[in-house]
Formats: C-alpha cells, sequence, structure tokens
C-alpha cells in the first residue's frame, strides 16, 4: 500500500509538473529597442525611432526644480477625455526610471509624492507638490510602462537630473520631478553622453 501511494504521489506531482509548464506565461524581455514582448499589443507604427531633426539642446539650461508657493491653490489640469494609453519606454537599461499614475492636485492621502512640472500636460509651467498625490511604480526590468498598468500619466528620473524633448521643445528637468504625459503621448528614454533624454513623442 505504502508502495501504491508513494506511485500516485509521484505521478500527481510529475503530472502537475507538466501542466504548470504546459500553461505557465512567460514574459518576454526585450533584448534590444525593436524587441516587442509578445504579450503586448505592438507599438503604434513610426514610433520606434528617436525624433530625427530635433533643435539643438539649450547650452544655460537651469534644471526645472517646480517650488510652488505652499499657501497657493494648485491649479486643476483641464478636463480632458478619460485616459487610457499613455505610454513610457525605457531604452539602454536605465535605472530608477519612475513612472506615476492617478495623479490628483492636492494631498489625498497616496504613498508617494509626484512633483511635476506641468500638471495641466503639454509643455507648460504648471508645478504642483502637494506630497501624497499619486501612485509610482519603478521601471527597472521593464521596457514598456504597459507591463506594469495600462495607463501612464507622468515619468521622473529619481536621482539625476535628465533632458527632455517634449515634441522637439528641449528642456532640462531636475531628478525626481516629474513631467506629466497624456493619453496619445509616448515618452522614450535613452542613455546618451550627455545622461538621459527622454523624448515625448505621439
Amino acid at each position: 500500500m505504502a508502495s501504491g501511494k508513494h506511485n500516485l504521489v509521484r505521478w500527481l506531482a510529475v503530472s502537475f509538473a507538466l501542466a504548470v509548464s504546459a500553461i505557465a506565461i512567460q514574459t518576454p524581455i526585450a533584448a534590444n529597442a525593436d524587441d516587442v514582448p509578445s504579450i503586448q499589443a505592438p507599438e503604434k507604427p513610426g514610433t520606434d525611432a528617436k525624433p530625427a531633426d530635433l533643435q539643438p539642446k539649450p547650452l544655460d539650461a537651469t534644471p526645472l526644480q517646480p517650488n510652488p508657493d505652499p499657501t497657493a491653490a494648485p491649479q486643476a489640469p483641464a478636463a480632458a477625455a478619460v485616459e487610457c494609453c499613455g505610454l513610457v519606454i525605457r531604452y539602454d537599461s536605465i535605472q530608477n526610471l519612475v513612472i506615476a499614475a492617478n495623479i490628483n492636485s492636492t494631498n489625498v492621502g497616496k504613498g508617494s509624492n509626484c512633483n511635476i512640472w506641468n500638471l495641466g500636460g503639454g509643455n507648460v509651467w504648471n508645478p504642483v507638490n502637494p506630497g501624497g498625490n499619486c501612485d509610482t511604480r519603478s521601471m527597472n526590468g521593464q521596457t514598456y510602462s504597459w507591463n506594469i498598468w495600462a495607463d501612464t500619466d507622468a515619468f521622473t528620473i529619481q536621482y539625476e537630473a535628465y533632458w527632455l524633448s517634449f515634441h522637439g521643445s528641449w528642456r532640462r528637468v531636475n531628478a525626481n520631478v516629474y513631467t506629466k504625459i497624456s493619453s496619445i503621448e509616448t515618452a522614450k528614454c535613452y542613455r546618451e553622453s550627455d545622461g538621459v533624454n527622454c523624448y515625448v513623442v505621439y
């Protein structure tokens, strides 16, 4: 009887292992910028390369560091269509690229603080830094923000200032200062000779 029980347990363990290996979904890791994980929808056509014909970066750019008057009420972003698919793509194994979602203009008791220079979106200075106003996740180990959540609202580099090309207009942004993107925008971040460069494009 013990032998039969042992064989049954072994048969069940082997069957379970085979079943798990047959149905397991493994998330592929992109080997380079051209490899899109198979579980993801294809990237929008024509958005796989860095933008061309950019204006030169300003040599005397002072990094953006929002420091709004704490007594002033932050301006709420203009009403917009429901966001569904803002995307951040991390190239060159950049570390400490952080994305944010569910952003509020006031402290609503969330676990993260998003210090944003353009709360209303676009290339318009509208800073907010209330604390407790967003959800954040690190993109370390991920290429596409959609592996973390469907819609990304903002991004930053946590420990270093970064160059930002916002539809061709350059600015320097301080470490841990977020850039807001819309549901139809994609941010692509690369490691270049002068540090991290992020390009916001449609």
